[in-house]
């Protein structure tokens, strides 16, 4: 479905995900195809499991419409992995895949190899009764063993009647590490995968950003390599591989999700994406006016993309503007807020990474 020209964003769908494909342009969704993963999200902590089940059944009607106005009917993946009960995902996945297909949507589920039995049946069902074919995702522990990862490999081939080009194959390898040694090894163990050229889609995913900015600087230029992208770029381009990956990453999140962190708030601190960096402007925890001022500084600098290049751009071109007369007067307001700053910064990686995917040899 999708060659290595292409780009395959890891999303939470949350409000601010859901806002930065929204208004992503016509122009760079055609290198794109989303994986949406879904969250247990906006819950009192000290409520018990079954209402916060019931709270994310009551809402899985609209779910499907959401996903369509955000991204529109071309291919999305969609993930439950991250629900809280096998009954909820199993459920889940089923309403969200067929009432999607029947918007006119191209909801293709995603399974693990160690997934319960129950979503799996449902996933191989929607794959046969909508043509949609499934995405199986492989992380680092099905490596372990190769012969037994690859008869887990069959036996899902085997379960689900499909074929090899009717699944999309995911290796996604999560953090990326400090530097190339992890990439390289289970990139050098996806292609020793007897099947590996005769599969839909080849998909290599992993996440360099940092689990928090502890170790930037406030008021100081604070810059983190992209090694994700780095290492697709020097172990892809060029090179000889039986198959060249589609490249995939967690934009400017960090790839291993931690409910818990939903609870705190964190700083107002601006990520943006350059060429081969992030550049972060570290703020403070709820200290919204460091929006503005670390936007008035963006601007300024060389390496802005300038505001026509993205809507995040020009989000942070307009506070850049406000950011005199919010001085003057901070009881008019007009910060933004952590959502609309994430909304914006995801929205600006999307749009470079297309880009550079758009732009490559």
């Amino acid at each position: 479905m999708v060659d290595s020209k292409h780009y395959v964003p890891i999303l939470k769908w949350k409000r601010a995900e859901q806002g930065a494909l929204t208004v992503l342009s016509k122009e760079h969704k055609k290198y794109i195809t989303p994986l949406i993963q879904f969250v247990m999200s906006n819950y009192d902590p000290e409520d018990k499991l079954e209402e916060i089940v019931q709270k994310f059944e009551g809402h899985l009607p609209e779910i499907p419409g959401k996903v369509i106005a955000a991204w529109g009917i071309t291919p999305i993946f969609i993930d439950v992995s991250l629900l809280f009960t096998t009954p909820l995902k199993a459920k889940s996945l089923d309403l969200i895949s067929r009432n999607g297909h029947l918007s006119g949507g191209v909801f293709i589920p995603i399974i693990h190899l160690d997934d319960d039995p129950a979503i799996k049946t449902v996933a191989y069902s929607i794959a046969r009764d909508q043509g949609s074919g499934i995405c199986l995702r492989l992380i680092c522990p099905n490596f372990s063993d190769a012969t037994k990862l690859n008869r887990s490999i069959t036996e899902v081939m085997s379960h689900s009647g499909l074929k090899e080009k009717d699944i999309d194959l995911m290796v996604d390898i999560k953090e990326t590490g400090e530097n190339s040694n992890k990439y390289t090894k289970y990139l050098n163990l996806s292609q020793t995968l007897p099947t590996v050229s005769q599969w839909r889609s080849f998909i290599f995913g992993s996440g360099a950003f940092p689990k928090d900015l502890s170790q930037c600087s406030i008021d100081e230029e604070n810059l983190i390599t992209r090694i994700d992208w780095q290492n697709w770029k020097n172990l892809t381009i060029n090179k000889e591989l039986r198959r060249k990956p589609t490249f995939s990453d967690y934009t400017i999140q960090y790839p291993v999700y931690q409910d818990i962190t939903q609870f705190f708030p964190p700083t107002t601190s601006i990520k943006y994406t350059l060429e081969d960096e992030w550049l972060i402007m570290k703020g403070q925890k709820q200290k919204y006016d460091k929006y503005l001022a670390s936007a008035a500084l963006l601007v300024n600098d060389n390496r802005f993309y300038g505001e026509g290049f993205s809507y995040g751009d020009d989000y942070i071109s307009v506070k850049a503007r406000h950011f005199p007369t919010y001085i003057r007067n901070p009881l008019i307001k007009g910060t933004g807020s952590t959502e609309s700053w994430l909304r914006a910064g995801i929205n600006h990686h999307l749009t470079v990474v297309a880009h550079q995917i758009a732009n490559l040899p």
